[in-house]
């Protein structure tokens, strides 16, 4: 029976069962939406993209249920798993999003914006920008994405990577030494 008792829950079984028994199924659910939705909800602040996010993950664990393997791990550990690689989906997303609108033009004054050279020059510069970022370590990559792009502070960049705010202070100026070599 999947009742709630005082009885410490084996959550494996039951994702175990969940596979074939639909009360085992909504047990998982009603036992691990709320706390799903309140990590990412920590991660994010913002509701409207929890909401998204927590229905990403839960479709995820539906389809991939089958590949749960209790051996490896707790159910607990491979759900949020699941929902912190959502949530790192979600921001690759937005930084390329972002990327793509800041890096198709730098923006110029107009006079100067107005001359093919001054066109072809910014587009090289923004060109040999883009290829110098993808040269870094993708973890130096993400923490350049989101300080520049996405406008994100070290504490923020901290949480969403799951780093101490010093590491990443620390890795983003050794990125920027790298991008400078490599611009150099």
């Amino acid at each position: 029976m999947y009742i709630k008792s005082a009885e410490p829950t084996d959550w494996s079984q039951i994702a175990t069962d969940a596979i074939t028994d639909e009360r085992a199924f909504t047990a998982l659910y009603e036992h691990f939406f709320p706390r799903v939705y309140q990590y990412l909800l920590s991660k994010t602040h913002e509701p409207s993209l929890s909401d998204e996010i927590i229905s990403a993950t839960f479709f995820k664990m539906y389809e991939h249920l089958k590949e749960f393997d209790p051996a490896k791990g707790a159910f607990s550990t491979w759900l949020f798993t699941i929902a912190r690689n959502e949530l790192n989906i979600h921001y690759r997303r937005v930084q390329y999003r972002e990327t793509e609108e800041l890096t198709e033009e730098i923006p110029l004054a107009a006079s100067a914006w107005d001359m093919p050279e001054e066109r072809t020059l910014a587009k090289e510069r923004s060109d040999e920008l883009r290829a110098a970022i993808e040269k870094l370590p993708e973890q130096s990559r993400r923490i350049v994405e989101m300080t520049y792009w996405l406008g994100m502070k070290g504490e923020a960049i901290a949480q969403v990577l799951n780093m101490q705010p010093t590491a990443v202070r620390v890795t983003l100026k050794r990125a920027r030494d790298t991008l400078k070599k490599f611009l150099s």
